[in-house]
């Protein structure tokens, strides 16, 4: 029998992050995956709109979920609003398995989230139940209200972010910085470690989902009681591939989606 697996998160209809990336990479480690639905978004070439689920049946779902056994990690992604922030939280308080936080309040397609609200109930609600956070250059900034511009300020922020309560901080750094790696910075609440890997070329733009997907790889690692550095080495290669080898949308998307069967397929 798999063990489950819990995501809370947004419903993306391509698919290319949210529940939908984080089920295909939870089914690729062997695990049984279990869903709550905090938003749905849909994205056309011209449009982005997010449509956030009502309290009540966010509610209703986390006490379904949350009822059954055997569930190995839960990680948490997209939470629309703060009053979710605070009902995801306040059902989480009653779990001890591990506790994967992508807090994700930054979307390129559009600025019309409420990040700073929601940055406010993540720090004082949700941050101090996780067990690691992997927030982006830019979810870090408005966490810490610090600009991030260099590797060493990356490090500061992990430190940082930790001062919230949080145990662990794997902070992605990606593509921002200058540099022919992508360098991902985990502080461990005592020791720094800069994970880097070599930068996929720009012609290769298959990364909706990347965020997602890491999130989801770590969860399943500690879900199986990898020690995080090991777990935090293998999910940036599950992306590498995912990107490497990813799905195209079609001509009229300037970008693709993460594929999470790519590792598996030995491409």
């Amino acid at each position: 029998m798999p063990h489950k697996i819990l995501t809370i998160a947004g419903s993306d209809t391509l698919a290319g992050g949210g529940l939908q990336a984080d089920l295909a990479t939870f089914s690729e480690y062997g695990y049984f995956g279990l869903s709550v639905t905090t938003a749905i978004v849909t994205v056309t070439p011209n449009d982005f709109q997010i449509f956030p689920i009502a309290e009540a049946i966010v509610s209703a779902q986390l006490d379904s979920a949350l009822a059954l056994d055997d569930i190995g990690a839960i990680k948490v992604g997209f939470l629309p609003t703060p009053a979710i922030v605070r009902l995801v939280a306040e059902k989480l308080r009653q779990v001890s398995v591990p506790i994967i936080v992508d807090p994700v309040m930054v979307f390129k397609e559009t600025s019309d989230v409420d990040a700073q609200n929601i940055a406010v109930s993540l720090t004082t609600e949700l941050l101090p139940l996780a067990t690691i956070i992997t927030p982006n250059l830019r979810e870090a900034e408005i966490l810490t209200g610090q600009k991030i511009t260099t590797y060493a300020g990356m490090a500061e922020a992990a430190r940082q972010l930790t001062t919230y309560g949080v145990r662990q901080v794997l902070l992605k750094g990606g593509a921002l910085l200058a540099g022919d790696n992508a360098v991902d910075v985990l502080f461990d609440g005592t020791a720094t470690n800069y994970l880097a890997q070599a930068m996929i070329p720009v012609t290769q733009m298959y990364h909706n989902g990347a965020g997602c997907t890491l999130s989801a790889s770590l969860a399943a690692n500690l879900g199986q009681s990898s020690d995080v550095l090991t777990a935090a080495r293998d999910a940036k290669d599950f992306v590498w591939q995912g990107i490497a080898h990813g799905v195209a949308l079609n001509q009229n998307f300037d970008v693709g989606n993460v594929w999470q069967g790519a590792r598996r397929a030995n491409l």
